[in-house]
């Protein structure tokens, strides 16, 4: 005879926002953020071509341990880094976004040292 395959049926969960315990809260962010671009960042000295590579490698690092450290499951997380060279300029990093001010959020952390800055923005936007 033949194999029967078993149908699995998803029922909506109607969860509308989320528990007070698994809500993005951007000082436990923040603290992961720093953790992360201080332990990557602390011996780094500007170069441009390397600079490309270190904004991938931060991004998936941040996003890695901010799944991993921080109980936040139903939250899509974002995270933009930006790297400059430090020569006594001015900088402005702005971003939009369009969410829900009760459930989404975001955190940011700087690093500088005296040839670099870096700027690390984590968004978590809660998908219901």
């Amino acid at each position: 005879m033949g194999e029967q395959h078993q149908v699995h049926v998803w029922e909506n969960t109607y969860i509308m926002a989320p528990k007070d315990d698994e809500k993005f809260l951007p000082s436990k962010v923040t603290a992961v953020i720093k953790n992360v671009m201080d332990g990557y960042l602390s011996d780094k000295e500007y170069q441009a071509e390397d600079a490309k590579i270190w904004t991938l490698d931060l991004s998936n690092e941040i996003k890695a341990s901010v799944k991993q450290d921080v109980n936040i499951p139903r939250y899509k997380i974002i995270v933009q880094v930006v790297i400059g060279e430090q020569a006594s300029q001015g900088v402005r990093v702005a971003s939009k976004c369009l969410w829900d001010t009760s459930a989404d959020n975001y955190a940011s952390y700087t690093f500088e040292n005296t040839s670099l800055f870096a700027v690390g923005m984590v968004f978590g936007c809660y998908y219901e």
